[in-house]
């Protein structure tokens, strides 16, 4: 999870300088505007059971060079883990980067054109099709699946819901062998 957070950071913060780009029928993916707040439900589910966290993301543009980045993460504990662990190493376990977005899928969502019935094929290891439109957190956006070959079948491995104009998916969700394993939504966005 100390690797998701370094991507987390490592990805953020450089974008964050970028201008946002008009409405649009592609995504780009962390094309970040500046004075936005992202508030996104995630739940993850290693196999023990599904674990709810809320994840905060706002930037601030401080002046044409600089922005302030302000993460949060809120986690429910029980009373007997409320200890030097929380501070510690209790954050880095609900780290979000890939529970929003894994940032090697962006070279592929870039050349999706976002209408209802398109289909494209990902260097022939699987296909990604955009299935409909759904509003999550108040934001209506394409839904897309990408589905991986096995054998003779394919494989549900993530889907995503992007409304083209913000920089993070709307939905976020990830499937191991049938099984969801991470979901994230948002649950607002706001510009200040």
């Amino acid at each position: 999870m100390k690797l998701a957070l370094a991507a987390l950071v490592a990805l953020v913060v450089p974008v964050a300088l970028a201008s946002g780009t008009p409405p649009q029928t592609k995504w780009k993916p962390f094309q970040f505007q500046g004075n936005e707040r992202y508030d996104f439900k995630l739940v993850v589910d290693d196999g023990s059971g599904p674990k709810e966290t809320g994840f905060g993301l706002d930037i601030v543009k401080k002046d044409d060079a600089a922005y302030d980045v302000t993460w949060s993460i809120r986690s429910t504990l029980p009373k007997d883990e409320l200890n030097e662990q929380t501070l510690l190493v209790g954050w880095a376990s609900a780290a979000p980067a890939y529970t929003i977005m894994n940032p090697m899928y962006a070279m592929f969502v870039n050349d999706l054109e976002l209408k209802e019935g398109e289909k494209m094929s990902v260097f022939g290891a699987g296909t990604v099709k955009v299935t409909g439109k759904e509003t999550i957190g108040g934001r209506t956006g394409f839904t897309c699946q990408f589905l991986q070959k096995e054998g003779d079948t394919e494989q549900l491995i993530w889907e995503w819901t992007v409304d083209p104009e913000l920089a993070l998916p709307i939905k976020s969700v990830f499937h191991d062998g049938g099984r969801e394993t991470s979901r994230a939504e948002l649950t607002a966005y706001t510009k200040h």
